[in-house]
């Protein structure tokens, strides 16, 4: 299996699509994985179709591990995407990410704008209001397993490399990390200067609609999209036109700076 040994990792990766297109570097949600019934299993071959695709999993994620329990804060998980581009020595990306890997977009971008050739959002949030908190509480393990068991069974498999039971504890670090984070100001998401697509489901309580409104009324430029009808997992439950809806997104920005010279 590939791996790619950086910083105190050995990351899980894999490159899709041809080898000459665009680059993009896609981000998965908390307990993400590369594989089947995962946050980009349905988009993935459609963007490898056009791009070269570069995904991974990130730390304490599926098959690369958390040798140290680092998982602080997303500034951890944008330092291991850029460190898992500088292992590929390539200098930018378009930045796909959802959920947990779209706060990291937020983060990454703004501390290494030099790396984001663009970038989508979907489902992010940049603080914990209520209504981020109360959507917390429901991803407690034990809650998870009384009220989500199909899930819990699912997320039981997709990181069984790392030991039985461990997604349990991969989700109580996730709890610590998001008690705290993330936390940007409308200051710090100003300073993003990459080309933006703000997305979130229509009642999505974690990048809720103040959350995403808020988002791209910060990052000057930027555009917007709220799929009707449903709540955080854009990707899964409306996976065609999510899937639409960010290939035309990067398709008119390509087409703009084709045009302009850029």
């Amino acid at each position: 299996m590939p791996y790619a040994l950086i910083r105190d990792l050995e990351i899980y990766y894999e490159f899709h699509g041809p080898e000459d297109g665009p680059l993009m570097l896609l981000h998965n949600g908390a307990f993400g994985i590369i594989g089947p019934d995962s946050d980009w299993s349905y988009q993935l071959p459609r963007f490898a179709e056009e791009y070269r695709v570069l995904t991974f999993e990130h730390r304490g994620h599926g098959r690369t591990p958390n040798p140290v329990n680092k998982l602080t804060g997303y500034d951890v998980l944008a330092d291991d995407a850029v460190a898992l581009l500088n292992y590929f020595e390539m200098p930018k990306a378009i930045m796909v990410g959802f959920s947990d890997g779209a706060i990291t977009l937020l983060d990454l971008a703004q501390r290494y704008p030099e790396m984001v050739d663009m970038m989508v959002l979907v489902g992010a949030n940049y603080c914990n209001d209520p209504t981020v908190l109360d959507g917390l509480e429901t991803l407690h393990p034990d809650y998870m397993e009384q009220h989500y068991p199909d899930w819990a069974a699912t997320l039981e498999k997709q990181h069984a490399v790392q030991g039985a039971g461990y997604w349990k504890v991969l989700a109580l670090q996730l709890r610590d990390m998001w008690m705290d984070n993330p936390n940007f100001t409308l200051e710090e998401m100003s300073r993003i200067s990459a080309a933006t697509l703000v997305m979130t489901g229509q009642y999505d309580p974690y990048g809720n609609l103040e959350q995403t409104l808020t988002i791209h009324q910060a990052i000057k430029g930027s555009e917007l999209c709220i799929v009707p009808g449903v709540a955080h997992a854009t990707l899964v439950k409306r996976p065609e036109i999510s899937t639409l809806i960010i290939l035309d997104y990067l398709t008119r920005q390509r087409r703009r700076r084709a045009k302009s010279g850029q």
